[in-house]
């Protein structure tokens, strides 16, 4: 397929206004790494050269750094159709299965993962990188097999190829093993074949399976987490398990939620003195547990409206995938909203102990170079789509299976 380069007058069919949210969201994030990994300010502390003189910002610096590099990944992204970019999918699987492979032989071990490979002072993640190759080979297979159908995938025959491809890198993860990665890449597969008006006794057949098969993979430490979660929230202590264990195996979790109420209506302030965060005691507090550190500067009112920005964002991204010309481009958009859609549901939860812990990063906030680098490819994607879009009508991919008449003229 000849590549399609952009058109220059195509520009003015960006969404700035999701543009504008995703930068909102990365340069509030390096104010809140800056925070989490900064000493508490001395007292007297007035002046903006003596407060950045008392910050710790490495970091920042290297999140910025990965936010450059971000930012000129989507342009790359926006400049070829996303057809064309679809007909690569095959070469995307081989080379995303061949890192998966080689990550387990040559990777870095980071607290028990073998998920890493190491670049100078940072480390590269090919499953994360896998979360947007997954998505365009998915989409790209589903609207290949439902092209010309109106009821979707109703048969076996049908669904199995998508499921093998599926199946492979997930395996490969499993093998690192990162189950916050298998749970993202399980949960982006059924979300795109639902939208896919895929039979739901396919779906449902394959999620109890793979329910069944979940309990065998497990690690003593998951299952430690699992514990933790049922005792913290729902007040259950599984048999053969002591209250002092998991008090024990729950200090993440409950150094997060002292914080998140610490922060009280309208929090401590960032880079305050005294606080839980500040005082170091939340482990992974500028990765993993951003949120219940920013939570406690910035109190429940600035939680409150991080979370609505979260939440336009997944809005904004479910309206442009009703909006797409064609199935494939639904698919990818689609895909994209599922991946932030869990990322931001399950970070968040288990910040605030409604969730097992599961080392799910928040997009566009939590430092990583891997993660920001792959959510702004995705977005890219996103925005890719919307502006070929031909018609500004209703995808009609979206309508079928979830809006109907709520996917319709509401831009």
């Amino acid at each position: 397929m000849k590549l399609k380069i952009i058109d220059p007058r195509m520009f003015r069919f960006i969404d700035w206004f999701l543009f504008g949210i995703i930068i909102i969201l990365a340069l509030f994030s390096l104010v809140a790494i800056a925070s989490a990994q900064s000493e508490p300010l001395a007292e007297g502390t007035e002046s903006i050269s003596e407060v950045i003189s008392q910050l710790n910002l490495y970091h920042v610096f290297q999140q910025l750094a990965w936010l450059g590099v971000g930012l000129f990944a989507m342009f790359i992204v926006l400049i070829p159709d996303y057809h064309a970019i679809g007909e690569y999918y095959k070469w995307m699987y081989v080379i995303i299965v061949g890192l998966l492979v080689l990550v387990l032989l040559f990777g870095r071990d980071v607290k028990g993962t073998v998920g890493w490979f190491r670049i100078g002072n940072s480390g590269f993640q090919p499953s994360e990188l896998g979360k947007v190759a997954i998505i365009i080979i998915l989409a790209r297979m589903i609207s290949d097999k439902t092209r010309g159908k109106e009821g979707g995938i109703k048969k076996i025959k049908d669904i199995l190829p998508i499921l093998i491809v599926f199946l492979i890198p997930v395996a490969l993860i499993i093998l690192q093993p990162d189950y916050g990665a298998v749970m993202v890449y399980i949960f982006i597969f059924f979300s795109m074949l639902f939208i896919a008006r895929t039979s739901i006794k396919l779906i449902l057949a394959m999620i109890a399976s793979a329910g069944c098969l979940a309990p065998l993979l497990l690690l003593s430490w998951q299952k430690t987490r699992i514990d933790i979660f049922l005792y913290t929230f729902l007040g259950i202590i599984p048999e053969g398990t002591t209250l002092e264990e998991i008090n024990r195996s729950a200090f993440q979790s409950l150094q997060a939620q002292t914080a998140v109420g610490a922060g009280q209506i309208t929090g401590r302030g960032l880079f305050s003195m005294g606080g839980v965060g500040q005082l170091t005691n939340i482990p992974e507090k500028h990765t993993d547990f951003i949120f219940a550190s920013t939570a406690e500067s910035i109190g429940f009112l600035g939680s409150i409206l991080l979370t609505l920005l979260f939440f336009i964002l997944l809005f904004r991204t479910m309206h442009l995938a009703t909006k797409a010309k064609d199935e494939f481009g639904t698919l990818i958009i689609f895909g994209v909203f599922a991946m932030t859609l869990f990322h931001v549901f399950e970070n968040i939860a288990m910040n605030i102990g409604v969730m097992p812990i599961t080392g799910i990063t928040l997009p566009f906030f939590s430092y990583g170079g891997s993660s920001l680098l792959t959510n702004m490819i995705a977005y890219g994607l996103v925005i890719n789509v919307n502006m070929r879009r031909q018609n500004w009508g209703t995808s009609k991919l979206m309508g079928s299976r979830m809006y109907g008449k709520l996917g319709r003229g509401y831009y």
